[in-house]
């Protein structure tokens, strides 16, 4: 047998004799221990959990400012973040006050021609007299919900009044327009003064609605009081006039229905353009007065007055824009108000027919700035 093979022989028959002896009784090998890992300890907070690896933020730096900031205003419920100063989402109570810059014109102002002619013509301007522009005030408080309703209660005051001085000159001679005709029917000088006082109370129930988050309307309605005064004196003096006298006074008090809407355009950061519009139509008793002396009050011409149960209509009309903060704001804009044929003042017509009068239906208009300010609650 060849040597590598003998070999080879005597190491197969080392390792399967241990093998055999095994399975003949002998002792089976010790086996070890199982092993018992330590308990572990319990996780840190924060810390990712075993076998994770913490997250990192792997946004590109360039798309870091595409990513949008926390809502500032996700207080004030589902109202876009554009209009939240403006249109507030929470509820809570409001108040504003405003100063008001405006002009009052009236019809049937006019007191005295001024007649160049020595005959049966009349040549020569009417002198009408005009309200001064003057200050009044607005205020209105409330309380806003938060499904977008409102109740409101607003006033408003204003007060002007007016004056004119006509003097005939030479070759000149007054007319008068408001006396009783074939009685003071020249003079050489007149004085007119007029007197408005102006009281408005509403009581308004509105609803607010945001289209988009720059854009939102409100619609409202409710009811008016108004007390409006009027007063028209000239004194008259020269030729027919010794210190004569007339004085033409209306007086309205009325209660009607409101109605109208505003809108709201916000350019964020609290600035917005503003409209709002109503109307009206009140109803109430027109008291007009008319009494004409002359020579100081010791001769009467005229006592008379003429009421009249009317229903007047009533526009207004408003444009202007406002900044706010939080629940601070200011607003200005310009503003128009309109009514129809608010006084039926009384003129004798007929210097032979003494109860031969004429009513003439005469507007209110009032129109001009003002400045609001507000506090929400």
């Amino acid at each position: 047998m060849p040597r590598g093979s003998w070999l080879g022989f005597v190491f197969c028959l080392a390792v399967v004799t241990p093998a055999v002896s095994q399975g003949q009784g002998q002792a089976p090998p010790r086996t070890l221990p199982a092993y018992t890992p330590p308990p572990a300890s319990p996780p840190t907070a924060g810390a990712p959990p075993l076998g994770e690896a913490p997250l990192r933020d792997l946004t590109p730096p360039e798309f870091t400012d595409l990513v949008p900031p926390p809502d500032p205003h996700a207080a004030h419920g589902n109202t876009p973040g554009c209009l939240t100063p403006t249109v507030p989402g929470h509820a809570g109570f409001y108040g504003t006050a405003e100063y008001l810059l405006f002009k009052a014109r009236t019809g049937a102002s006019d007191y005295a021609i001024v007649n160049s002619t020595g005959g049966l013509a009349t040549a020569g301007p009417i002198q009408t007299l005009s309200y001064a522009q003057s200050s009044g005030v607005r205020a209105e408080g409330g309380y806003r919900f938060s499904a977008g309703w409102d109740v409101a209660f607003g006033y408003t005051y204003f007060l002007t009044d007016g004056n004119a001085l006509t003097n005939a000159g030479p070759g000149q001679v007054l007319l008068p327009t408001l006396t009783r005709p074939g009685l003071t029917d020249n003079a050489t000088s007149a004085l007119a003064s007029a007197n408005l006082n102006y009281n408005l109370y509403d009581m308004m129930i509105g609803k607010r609605f945001a289209i988009d988050d720059h854009f939102a309307i409100r619609g409202f309605a409710g009811f008016r009081f108004a007390q409006i005064n009027q007063r028209f004196s000239t004194l008259y003096n020269g030729l027919d006039a010794n210190l004569a006298v007339v004085n033409s006074q209306s007086r309205f008090n009325g209660f009607g229905p409101m109605i109208g809407g505003e809108a709201i355009l916000n350019f964020c950061r609290g600035f917005h353009g503003y409209a709002r519009a109503s109307g009206g139509l009140i109803t109430g008793t027109s008291h007009n007065t008319l009494q004409e002396t002359n020579d100081g009050g010791a001769t009467i011409y005229a006592n008379t007055q003429y009421n009249v149960r009317q229903v007047v209509p009533v526009s207004t009309i408003a444009i202007g824009g406002g900044w706010q903060y939080r629940t601070v704001s200011i607003r200005a804009g310009y503003e128009i108000t309109q009514w129809f044929g608010l006084a039926e003042p009384t003129r004798f017509v007929d210097d032979v027919g003494q109860g031969k009068i004429n009513t003439r239906s005469t507007n209110l208009s009032l129109e001009g700035f003002f400045i609001q300010f507000g506090l929400t609650f």
